[in-house]
């Protein structure tokens, strides 16, 4: 808000005419006029008796209109104290934003630095398959002979028998391995190796310290913005 709206909007809740309220500062109505549009400013002796006449209050002034428009007023003493005290509680508010960021990005960085320079656990995982179950009396290829199109001694084809099931292990046994089951047993070869990553209880610090990053620059920002 303009300095000339402010006096007219006060003038406005006394329910004065400009010539009364005038007369009740002791000033020209042609130059409250002027104050009202903004072609003027009050010198500190008019200012003194608009604030008598109008019971102005300095500080709720100063948190109603601009900061450009108290500018022009800053050579009227009281207004002047008003502006430098609350330019200092802005400067304080705007100290405590940069502090905190400033330590959100520190603690930040040294997270990100501690989580990069701890390596995830590598474990390498060994993968079975088996096709189904052979029975004690056959031989152990007889899943290949099936597959190549000869049935087994009851006249089953590979499609009837075949039973796939899967192990993985962390430990290489071998190509393949023979475990017991019911009705015979099940040989499991190996097909594949995978390496798995585990992540470590650092690995969490990525996370906390891109949110103290983040939170740094958005005190940064905040900052700037205020200033």
């Amino acid at each position: 808000m303009k300095f000339g709206d402010y006096l007219r909007q006060i003038r406005d809740q006394h329910g004065w005419t400009q010539p009364e309220a005038a007369a009740k500062a002791n000033i020209e109505q042609s130059y409250l006029s002027k104050l009202e549009t903004g072609k003027s400013y009050p010198s500190e002796d008019i200012f003194e008796r608009l604030v008598k006449a109008y019971s102005l209050d300095v500080r709720e002034m100063a948190t109603s209109i601009f900061s450009a428009e108290l500018d022009k007023l800053r050579e009227i003493g009281e207004v002047r104290a008003v502006v430098l005290q609350r330019q200092q509680k802005e400067a304080g508010f705007v100290r405590s934003w940069l502090i905190a960021g400033l330590i959100m990005l520190m603690l930040g960085g040294g997270m990100l630095g501690l989580a990069s320079s701890t390596k995830e656990d590598v474990m390498m995982m060994y993968h079975y398959q088996s096709e189904g179950v052979i029975k004690s009396d056959e031989p152990p290829m007889i899943y290949q002979f099936m597959k190549a199109g000869s049935p087994d001694k009851d006249g089953k084809t590979y499609g009837d028998r075949v039973d796939y099931e899967y192990a993985i292990s962390p430990d290489n046994r071998g190509d393949n391995y023979i475990e017991r089951v019911e009705g015979g047993y099940r040989q499991f070869v190996l097909y594949q190796t995978k390496e798995h990553h585990h992540p470590t209880l650092l690995s969490w610090h990525y996370a906390f310290g891109f949110m103290f990053v983040v939170g740094g620059l958005g005190c940064f920002f905040i900052s700037r913005r205020w200033r």
